[in-house]
Protein backbone atom coordinates (compact mmCIF):
# COMPACT_ATOMS: atom_id res chain seq x y z
CA UNK A 1 0.00 0.00 0.00
CA UNK A 2 1.64 3.32 -1.05
CA UNK A 3 2.54 5.54 2.42
CA UNK A 4 -0.23 8.15 4.04
CA UNK A 5 1.16 11.06 1.94
CA UNK A 6 -0.80 13.91 0.29
CA UNK A 7 0.46 13.35 -2.82
CA UNK A 8 -1.29 9.63 -2.90
CA UNK A 9 -4.83 11.31 -2.27
CA UNK A 10 -5.80 10.95 -5.70
CA UNK A 11 -4.36 7.20 -6.01
CA UNK A 12 -6.40 6.71 -3.08
CA UNK A 13 -9.58 7.92 -4.16
CA UNK A 14 -9.24 6.61 -7.73
CA UNK A 15 -8.59 3.10 -6.03
CA UNK A 16 -11.59 3.76 -3.86
CA UNK A 17 -13.78 4.41 -6.80
CA UNK A 18 -12.37 1.68 -9.01
CA UNK A 19 -14.07 -1.18 -6.71
CA UNK A 20 -17.46 -1.76 -4.52
CA UNK A 21 -16.30 -1.89 -0.61
CA UNK A 22 -17.81 -3.25 2.22
CA UNK A 23 -17.65 -0.08 3.83
CA UNK A 24 -17.15 4.24 3.13
CA UNK A 25 -17.43 5.76 6.08
CA UNK A 26 -18.27 9.95 6.10
CA UNK A 27 -15.95 11.63 8.73
CA UNK A 28 -12.86 12.07 9.63
CA UNK A 29 -12.81 13.08 13.60
CA UNK A 30 -12.57 10.27 16.06
CA UNK A 31 -15.25 8.19 15.64
CA UNK A 32 -14.99 8.09 11.81
CA UNK A 33 -11.29 6.98 12.42
CA UNK A 34 -12.14 4.64 15.18
CA UNK A 35 -14.51 2.88 12.76
CA UNK A 36 -12.49 2.71 10.01
CA UNK A 37 -9.31 1.31 12.11
CA UNK A 38 -12.11 -1.72 13.41
CA UNK A 39 -13.43 -2.27 9.97
CA UNK A 40 -10.72 -2.16 8.46
CA UNK A 41 -8.63 -4.45 11.59
CA UNK A 42 -11.64 -6.96 10.70
CA UNK A 43 -10.43 -8.03 7.44
CA UNK A 44 -13.68 -5.22 5.78
CA UNK A 45 -12.65 -3.40 2.90
CA UNK A 46 -12.69 0.62 3.79
CA UNK A 47 -12.81 3.83 2.56
CA UNK A 48 -12.76 7.02 4.87
CA UNK A 49 -13.79 10.84 3.18
CA UNK A 50 -12.94 13.80 5.36
CA UNK A 51 -14.32 16.86 3.68
CA UNK A 52 -11.96 19.05 5.95
CA UNK A 53 -8.67 18.03 7.68
CA UNK A 54 -8.68 15.08 10.13
CA UNK A 55 -9.95 15.91 13.44
CA UNK A 56 -11.05 19.60 11.99
CA UNK A 57 -13.80 19.54 13.76
CA UNK A 58 -14.74 18.57 17.42
CA UNK A 59 -11.91 16.20 17.61
CA UNK A 60 -9.11 18.75 17.80
CA UNK A 61 -11.17 20.75 19.86
CA UNK A 62 -11.79 18.81 23.31
CA UNK A 63 -10.63 19.54 26.83
CA UNK A 64 -7.84 16.56 25.23
CA UNK A 65 -8.30 14.64 28.27
CA UNK A 66 -9.29 10.61 27.88
CA UNK A 67 -11.32 10.80 31.20
CA UNK A 68 -14.08 8.53 32.84
CA UNK A 69 -16.15 11.56 33.56
CA UNK A 70 -16.47 11.90 37.25
CA UNK A 71 -19.37 14.31 36.99
CA UNK A 72 -21.51 11.98 35.02
CA UNK A 73 -21.63 9.86 38.13
CA UNK A 74 -24.03 12.62 39.67
CA UNK A 75 -26.34 12.32 36.56
CA UNK A 76 -26.45 8.34 37.63
CA UNK A 77 -24.71 7.04 34.55
CA UNK A 78 -22.76 4.41 36.20
CA UNK A 79 -22.60 2.69 32.77
CA UNK A 80 -21.07 5.43 30.89
CA UNK A 81 -18.56 6.17 33.84
CA UNK A 82 -17.79 1.94 33.73
CA UNK A 83 -17.03 2.10 30.23
CA UNK A 84 -15.09 5.30 29.77
CA UNK A 85 -12.89 4.37 32.73
CA UNK A 86 -11.94 1.13 31.15
CA UNK A 87 -11.83 2.44 27.56
CA UNK A 88 -9.30 5.00 29.18
CA UNK A 89 -6.99 1.70 30.29
CA UNK A 90 -7.45 0.55 26.78
CA UNK A 91 -6.03 3.60 25.13
CA UNK A 92 -3.09 4.11 27.72
CA UNK A 93 -1.82 0.41 27.10
CA UNK A 94 -2.29 1.29 23.27
CA UNK A 95 -1.07 4.81 22.67
CA UNK A 96 1.00 5.38 26.03
CA UNK A 97 3.25 7.80 23.91
CA UNK A 98 -0.23 9.64 23.21
CA UNK A 99 -2.30 9.56 26.80
CA UNK A 100 -0.58 9.96 29.68
CA UNK A 101 -1.36 9.54 33.56
CA UNK A 102 -2.42 13.69 34.68
CA UNK A 103 -2.80 14.34 38.28
CA UNK A 104 -5.97 15.44 39.15
CA UNK A 105 -7.52 17.65 42.26
CA UNK A 106 -10.76 17.71 43.36
CA UNK A 107 -10.88 20.70 45.62
CA UNK A 108 -13.41 20.19 48.93
CA UNK A 109 -14.86 23.71 49.97
CA UNK A 110 -17.05 25.23 52.15
CA UNK A 111 -20.32 25.11 50.30
CA UNK A 112 -18.92 23.79 46.70
CA UNK A 113 -20.72 21.19 44.97
CA UNK A 114 -18.58 18.27 46.31
CA UNK A 115 -18.36 17.87 50.30
CA UNK A 116 -16.02 15.44 52.23
CA UNK A 117 -18.30 12.71 52.00
CA UNK A 118 -19.41 13.20 48.07
CA UNK A 119 -15.68 13.37 47.27
CA UNK A 120 -14.61 10.53 48.99
CA UNK A 121 -17.20 8.37 47.87
CA UNK A 122 -17.39 9.42 44.46
CA UNK A 123 -13.96 9.51 43.77
CA UNK A 124 -13.59 5.80 45.27
CA UNK A 125 -16.74 4.38 42.92
CA UNK A 126 -15.05 6.16 40.29
CA UNK A 127 -11.66 4.39 40.56
CA UNK A 128 -13.69 1.10 40.91
CA UNK A 129 -15.82 1.28 38.09
CA UNK A 130 -12.91 2.02 36.05
CA UNK A 131 -10.79 -0.51 37.35
CA UNK A 132 -7.83 2.10 38.61
CA UNK A 133 -5.25 -0.05 40.73
CA UNK A 134 -2.08 0.91 42.83
CA UNK A 135 -0.70 4.31 42.69
CA UNK A 136 -3.42 6.09 40.54
CA UNK A 137 -6.04 5.40 43.00
CA UNK A 138 -7.53 7.93 44.71
CA UNK A 139 -6.26 9.80 47.92
CA UNK A 140 -8.34 12.22 50.29
CA UNK A 141 -6.26 14.89 51.29
CA UNK A 142 -6.38 17.48 54.08
CA UNK A 143 -6.80 21.09 53.67
CA UNK A 144 -2.65 21.93 54.39
CA UNK A 145 -1.67 18.53 52.46
CA UNK A 146 -3.73 20.35 49.20
CA UNK A 147 -2.12 23.89 49.47
CA UNK A 148 1.57 21.43 49.50
CA UNK A 149 0.26 20.07 46.09
CA UNK A 150 -1.51 23.04 44.73
CA UNK A 151 -0.52 26.48 46.69
CA UNK A 152 -2.26 28.50 43.50
CA UNK A 153 -5.45 27.32 45.48
CA UNK A 154 -7.89 30.13 47.65
CA UNK A 155 -7.47 29.11 51.15
CA UNK A 156 -10.85 30.72 51.73
CA UNK A 157 -13.21 28.03 52.05
CA UNK A 158 -10.84 25.23 51.55
CA UNK A 159 -11.79 21.93 53.30
CA UNK A 160 -9.09 19.44 52.10
CA UNK A 161 -9.65 17.63 48.29
CA UNK A 162 -9.73 14.36 46.56
CA UNK A 163 -6.58 13.60 44.37
CA UNK A 164 -7.21 11.32 41.66
CA UNK A 165 -5.99 10.23 37.91
CA UNK A 166 -7.28 11.11 34.51
CA UNK A 167 -5.38 11.16 31.09
CA UNK A 168 -3.69 13.75 28.78
CA UNK A 169 -3.72 13.57 25.21
CA UNK A 170 -3.62 15.49 22.10
CA UNK A 171 -7.16 15.16 20.31
CA UNK A 172 -5.93 16.23 17.35
CA UNK A 173 -2.70 13.65 16.86
CA UNK A 174 -4.86 10.98 18.53
CA UNK A 175 -7.32 11.03 15.88
CA UNK A 176 -4.43 11.06 13.19
CA UNK A 177 -2.43 8.27 14.99
CA UNK A 178 -5.95 6.20 14.85
CA UNK A 179 -6.02 7.19 11.08
CA UNK A 180 -2.54 6.09 10.21
CA UNK A 181 -2.79 2.88 11.90
CA UNK A 182 -6.23 2.07 9.92
CA UNK A 183 -4.51 2.94 6.96
CA UNK A 184 -2.07 0.23 7.43
CA UNK A 185 -4.56 -2.69 8.14
CA UNK A 186 -5.63 -1.71 4.67
CA UNK A 187 -8.26 1.53 5.08
CA UNK A 188 -7.64 4.50 2.27
CA UNK A 189 -8.57 7.57 4.17
CA UNK A 190 -8.83 11.05 2.23
CA UNK A 191 -8.92 14.89 3.68
CA UNK A 192 -10.43 16.85 1.99
CA UNK A 193 -13.09 15.04 0.04
CA UNK A 194 -16.39 15.90 0.44
CA UNK A 195 -19.66 13.53 -0.28
CA UNK A 196 -21.82 15.66 -1.99
CA UNK A 197 -24.34 13.19 -2.33
CA UNK A 198 -26.09 9.60 -1.70
CA UNK A 199 -25.65 6.99 -4.34
CA UNK A 200 -28.70 4.41 -4.29
CA UNK A 201 -29.56 1.24 -5.64
CA UNK A 202 -32.75 0.43 -8.14
CA UNK A 203 -33.95 -0.62 -5.04
CA UNK A 204 -34.05 2.89 -2.97
CA UNK A 205 -31.24 1.78 -0.79
CA UNK A 206 -27.83 3.77 -0.24
CA UNK A 207 -24.76 2.18 -2.13
CA UNK A 208 -22.42 5.06 -2.06
CA UNK A 209 -21.66 8.66 -2.42
CA UNK A 210 -20.67 11.27 -5.05
CA UNK A 211 -17.44 12.34 -3.73
CA UNK A 212 -15.68 16.10 -4.67
CA UNK A 213 -11.61 16.07 -4.40
CA UNK A 214 -11.82 20.05 -3.01
CA UNK A 215 -8.08 20.43 -3.46
CA UNK A 216 -8.35 19.08 -7.21
CA UNK A 217 -11.62 19.36 -8.51
CA UNK A 218 -12.06 16.42 -9.65
CA UNK A 219 -15.46 13.95 -8.60
CA UNK A 220 -15.66 10.28 -8.06
CA UNK A 221 -18.29 8.20 -7.12
CA UNK A 222 -17.32 5.61 -4.80
CA UNK A 223 -19.54 2.75 -3.92
CA UNK A 224 -19.89 0.97 -0.88
CA UNK A 225 -21.94 -2.07 0.43
CA UNK A 226 -22.27 -0.29 3.86
CA UNK A 227 -21.88 4.15 4.29
CA UNK A 228 -21.42 4.86 7.90
CA UNK A 229 -22.38 8.85 8.74
CA UNK A 230 -19.75 9.33 11.38
CA UNK A 231 -20.03 13.26 10.88
CA UNK A 232 -19.89 14.70 14.41
CA UNK A 233 -21.76 18.24 14.47
CA UNK A 234 -22.53 17.40 10.90
CA UNK A 235 -25.02 14.49 10.87
CA UNK A 236 -28.08 15.66 11.05
CA UNK A 237 -26.67 17.46 7.74
CA UNK A 238 -26.17 14.48 6.14
CA UNK A 239 -29.34 12.80 7.88
CA UNK A 240 -31.46 15.40 6.23
CA UNK A 241 -30.62 14.60 2.17
CA UNK A 242 -32.63 11.59 2.72
CA UNK A 243 -35.63 13.50 3.76
CA UNK A 244 -36.99 15.23 6.84
CA UNK A 245 -35.72 14.02 10.39
CA UNK A 246 -37.81 11.70 12.03
CA UNK A 247 -37.32 10.66 16.23
CA UNK A 248 -34.14 11.49 17.75
CA UNK A 249 -31.92 14.60 16.63
CA UNK A 250 -28.91 16.41 17.16
CA UNK A 251 -28.95 18.86 20.15
CA UNK A 252 -24.98 20.79 19.69
CA UNK A 253 -23.83 22.61 22.56
CA UNK A 254 -20.64 24.65 22.82
CA UNK A 255 -17.08 24.36 24.89
CA UNK A 256 -14.72 27.07 25.09
CA UNK A 257 -11.33 26.74 25.97
CA UNK A 258 -8.68 29.69 27.19
CA UNK A 259 -5.00 29.31 27.08
CA UNK A 260 -2.57 31.28 29.01
CA UNK A 261 1.01 31.29 29.83
CA UNK A 262 2.23 29.42 32.71
CA UNK A 263 3.59 32.52 34.34
CA UNK A 264 0.33 33.68 34.60
CA UNK A 265 -1.33 30.49 36.69
CA UNK A 266 1.41 28.45 37.90
CA UNK A 267 -0.34 25.76 38.46
CA UNK A 268 1.61 22.45 39.32
CA UNK A 269 -1.55 19.90 38.78
CA UNK A 270 -4.66 20.09 37.10
CA UNK A 271 -7.70 20.90 38.93
CA UNK A 272 -11.24 20.35 38.87
CA UNK A 273 -13.22 22.88 40.07
CA UNK A 274 -16.86 24.76 40.42
CA UNK A 275 -17.32 27.38 38.59
CA UNK A 276 -18.66 29.34 41.28
CA UNK A 277 -21.20 30.77 39.08
CA UNK A 278 -24.35 29.00 40.90
CA UNK A 279 -24.54 27.42 37.35
CA UNK A 280 -23.76 23.75 38.53
CA UNK A 281 -21.03 23.92 36.03
CA UNK A 282 -17.55 22.03 36.28
CA UNK A 283 -14.27 23.39 35.24
CA UNK A 284 -10.68 22.13 34.30
CA UNK A 285 -7.34 23.97 34.91
CA UNK A 286 -4.80 21.95 32.91
CA UNK A 287 -1.20 22.73 33.07
CA UNK A 288 0.32 21.66 29.46
CA UNK A 289 4.04 22.43 28.90
CA UNK A 290 4.05 26.43 29.15
CA UNK A 291 0.69 27.05 29.06
CA UNK A 292 -2.15 26.21 31.21
CA UNK A 293 -5.62 26.15 29.58
CA UNK A 294 -9.09 26.14 31.27
CA UNK A 295 -12.58 25.04 30.40
CA UNK A 296 -14.73 24.30 29.34
CA UNK A 297 -17.99 26.11 28.93
CA UNK A 298 -21.34 24.65 27.56
CA UNK A 299 -23.94 26.18 25.91
CA UNK A 300 -26.70 25.31 23.06
CA UNK A 301 -25.52 26.27 19.84
CA UNK A 302 -27.04 27.19 16.54
CA UNK A 303 -24.08 29.08 14.61
CA UNK A 304 -22.45 27.84 11.84
CA UNK A 305 -20.35 24.59 12.32
CA UNK A 306 -17.06 24.31 10.49
CA UNK A 307 -15.84 27.17 12.59
CA UNK A 308 -17.46 28.19 15.79
CA UNK A 309 -16.44 31.59 17.38
CA UNK A 310 -15.01 32.38 21.27
CA UNK A 311 -17.46 35.51 22.16
CA UNK A 312 -16.75 38.12 24.75
CA UNK A 313 -19.38 36.64 26.85
CA UNK A 314 -17.22 32.94 26.57
CA UNK A 315 -14.18 34.48 27.85
CA UNK A 316 -15.93 36.40 30.56
CA UNK A 317 -16.97 33.51 31.77
CA UNK A 318 -13.99 31.37 32.02
CA UNK A 319 -12.45 34.72 33.21
CA UNK A 320 -14.56 34.42 36.51
CA UNK A 321 -13.90 31.42 36.98
CA UNK A 322 -10.55 31.20 37.01
CA UNK A 323 -10.35 34.36 38.93
CA UNK A 324 -13.09 34.09 41.87
CA UNK A 325 -11.14 30.20 42.51
CA UNK A 326 -8.03 31.00 42.46
CA UNK A 327 -6.38 33.00 44.36
CA UNK A 328 -4.14 36.40 43.53
CA UNK A 329 -3.94 36.04 39.63
CA UNK A 330 -6.39 38.90 37.84
CA UNK A 331 -6.87 37.35 34.69
CA UNK A 332 -7.94 39.74 31.75
CA UNK A 333 -9.03 40.02 28.26
CA UNK A 334 -5.07 40.37 27.62
CA UNK A 335 -3.50 37.52 28.97
CA UNK A 336 -5.36 34.98 26.72
CA UNK A 337 -2.80 33.60 24.23
CA UNK A 338 -5.17 31.72 22.48
CA UNK A 339 -8.58 29.75 22.69
CA UNK A 340 -10.71 27.58 20.33
CA UNK A 341 -14.48 26.74 20.13
CA UNK A 342 -15.52 23.02 20.22
CA UNK A 343 -19.22 21.65 19.03
CA UNK A 344 -20.42 19.15 20.88
CA UNK A 345 -22.60 16.62 18.67
CA UNK A 346 -25.29 15.29 21.85
CA UNK A 347 -28.79 13.69 21.53
CA UNK A 348 -31.62 15.88 22.31
CA UNK A 349 -32.96 15.28 25.79
CA UNK A 350 -35.86 17.84 26.07
CA UNK A 351 -35.84 19.64 29.31
CA UNK A 352 -32.30 19.29 29.98
CA UNK A 353 -29.91 21.67 30.55
CA UNK A 354 -26.70 21.62 27.93
CA UNK A 355 -24.55 19.92 31.05
CA UNK A 356 -27.31 17.44 32.18
CA UNK A 357 -27.09 16.18 28.24
CA UNK A 358 -26.20 12.52 28.38
CA UNK A 359 -22.78 12.00 26.10
CA UNK A 360 -23.89 8.55 25.52
CA UNK A 361 -23.85 7.95 22.13
CA UNK A 362 -26.58 6.61 19.48
CA UNK A 363 -26.84 4.60 16.42
CA UNK A 364 -29.82 5.50 13.99
CA UNK A 365 -30.33 3.84 10.54
CA UNK A 366 -32.39 5.32 8.05
CA UNK A 367 -35.26 3.20 5.22
CA UNK A 368 -32.05 3.23 2.98
CA UNK A 369 -29.79 1.77 4.95
CA UNK A 370 -27.60 4.47 5.97
CA UNK A 371 -26.31 4.34 9.16
CA UNK A 372 -25.24 7.16 11.58
CA UNK A 373 -24.09 7.44 14.78
CA UNK A 374 -23.83 10.19 17.28
CA UNK A 375 -23.49 11.76 20.56
CA UNK A 376 -20.39 9.53 22.50
CA UNK A 377 -17.30 11.27 23.92
CA UNK A 378 -13.22 10.82 22.93
CA UNK A 379 -12.63 8.63 25.18
CA UNK A 380 -15.58 5.65 24.04
CA UNK A 381 -14.53 6.14 20.33
CA UNK A 382 -13.03 2.72 20.04
CA UNK A 383 -16.48 0.98 21.72
CA UNK A 384 -18.85 3.24 19.60
CA UNK A 385 -16.74 1.76 16.60
CA UNK A 386 -17.09 -1.28 17.84
CA UNK A 387 -20.82 -1.08 18.37
CA UNK A 388 -20.91 0.06 14.38
CA UNK A 389 -18.97 -2.51 13.02
CA UNK A 390 -20.69 -5.42 14.80
CA UNK A 391 -23.60 -4.52 12.87
CA UNK A 392 -21.73 -4.94 9.43
CA UNK A 393 -19.83 -8.76 10.12
CA UNK A 394 -19.80 -11.54 12.69
CA UNK A 395 -16.26 -11.49 13.01
CA UNK A 396 -14.73 -10.41 16.62
CA UNK A 397 -13.67 -6.52 17.14
CA UNK A 398 -9.45 -7.06 17.32
CA UNK A 399 -8.81 -2.93 18.61
CA UNK A 400 -8.56 -4.13 22.47
CA UNK A 401 -4.63 -5.14 21.50
CA UNK A 402 -3.47 -3.04 18.33
CA UNK A 403 -1.43 -0.47 19.25
CA UNK A 404 -1.59 2.92 17.44
CA UNK A 405 1.21 4.60 15.76
CA UNK A 406 3.74 7.29 16.58
CA UNK A 407 3.38 10.02 15.26
CA UNK A 408 5.84 11.50 12.46
CA UNK A 409 5.59 14.89 13.72
CA UNK A 410 6.19 15.44 17.81
CA UNK A 411 3.84 18.35 18.89
CA UNK A 412 5.73 21.37 20.39
CA UNK A 413 8.87 20.09 19.13
CA UNK A 414 10.10 22.54 16.20
CA UNK A 415 12.98 24.61 16.84
CA UNK A 416 11.75 28.44 14.42
CA UNK A 417 15.96 28.79 15.14
CA UNK A 418 16.59 25.77 13.52
CA UNK A 419 15.46 25.52 9.63
CA UNK A 420 17.05 21.90 9.02
CA UNK A 421 14.49 20.37 11.47
CA UNK A 422 11.41 23.15 10.25
CA UNK A 423 12.05 21.62 6.61
CA UNK A 424 12.41 18.14 8.37
CA UNK A 425 9.94 17.98 10.03
CA UNK A 426 7.58 19.93 7.35
CA UNK A 427 8.57 17.00 4.47
CA UNK A 428 8.02 13.98 7.38
CA UNK A 429 4.26 15.68 7.55
CA UNK A 430 3.68 16.00 4.00
CA UNK A 431 5.09 12.69 3.13
CA UNK A 432 3.27 10.33 6.10
CA UNK A 433 0.70 12.39 7.35
CA UNK A 434 -1.26 13.86 4.35
CA UNK A 435 -0.73 17.23 5.33
CA UNK A 436 -2.35 19.36 2.68
CA UNK A 437 -2.71 22.95 4.02
CA UNK A 438 -0.58 25.56 6.24
CA UNK A 439 -3.10 25.46 8.94
CA UNK A 440 -2.88 21.62 8.97
CA UNK A 441 0.65 21.90 9.95
CA UNK A 442 0.55 24.46 13.05
CA UNK A 443 -2.67 23.93 14.55
CA UNK A 444 -3.23 20.16 14.09
CA UNK A 445 0.01 18.55 13.69
CA UNK A 446 2.15 20.31 16.04
CA UNK A 447 -0.72 21.73 18.00
CA UNK A 448 1.54 25.20 18.04
CA UNK A 449 -1.24 27.20 17.20
CA UNK A 450 -3.04 26.47 20.45
CA UNK A 451 -0.02 26.00 23.08
CA UNK A 452 2.57 28.49 21.62
CA UNK A 453 1.09 30.62 19.68
CA UNK A 454 3.64 33.15 19.38
CA UNK A 455 5.85 29.97 17.56
CA UNK A 456 3.42 29.46 15.44
CA UNK A 457 3.14 32.73 14.00
CA UNK A 458 7.13 33.33 14.02
CA UNK A 459 6.81 29.53 12.03
CA UNK A 460 3.75 30.57 9.55
CA UNK A 461 6.09 32.40 7.15
CA UNK A 462 8.82 29.68 6.62
CA UNK A 463 6.83 26.57 6.61
CA UNK A 464 4.24 28.52 3.86
CA UNK A 465 7.35 28.49 1.47
CA UNK A 466 8.46 24.89 2.42
CA UNK A 467 5.21 23.60 1.64
CA UNK A 468 4.80 25.67 -1.46
CA UNK A 469 7.94 24.18 -2.82
CA UNK A 470 6.86 20.74 -2.35
CA UNK A 471 3.20 21.69 -3.60
CA UNK A 472 3.92 23.61 -6.37
CA UNK A 473 1.59 26.33 -4.97
CA UNK A 474 2.20 29.90 -6.40
CA UNK A 475 2.22 32.85 -4.75
CA UNK A 476 -1.88 33.55 -4.73
CA UNK A 477 -2.15 30.19 -3.14
CA UNK A 478 0.59 31.29 -1.16
CA UNK A 479 -1.62 34.10 0.28
CA UNK A 480 -4.69 31.96 0.67
CA UNK A 481 -3.30 29.81 2.60
CA UNK A 482 -1.58 32.24 4.70
CA UNK A 483 -4.85 34.15 5.23
CA UNK A 484 -6.54 30.95 6.28
CA UNK A 485 -4.43 30.84 8.83
CA UNK A 486 -4.52 34.06 10.20
CA UNK A 487 -7.80 34.30 9.89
Amino acid sequence: MKDFSVFNRGHFLATLSSKVLDLLVIGGGITGAGIALDAASRGLSVGLVEKQDFASGTSSRSTKLIHGGLRYLKQGEFGLVRESGRERAILHKNAPHLVKAEKMILPILQGGSFGWVSASLGTWIYDRLAGVRGEERRKILSREETLREEPLLDRAGLKGSALFYEYRTDDARLTLEVIRTAHAHGALCVNYASADSFLYDGKGNICGAQVHDLLEGKGYEIRAKTVVNAAGAWVDELRKREGPLAGKRLRLTKGVHLVFAKSKIPLRSSVYFDSLQNDGRMIFAIPRENSVYIGTTDTDYSGPIENPQVSDGDIQYLLNAANAFFTNINLTNQDVRSSWAGVRPLIQEDGKKPSEVSRKDEIFISGSGLLSIAGGKLTGYRKMAERVVDLLTSSRCRTLNIPLAVGETEPLALSAKDPKILADAVGRSLRHEMTARLSDFLVRRTGLAYFEPETARELARPVLDLMADELRWNAEQKERELNFFQG
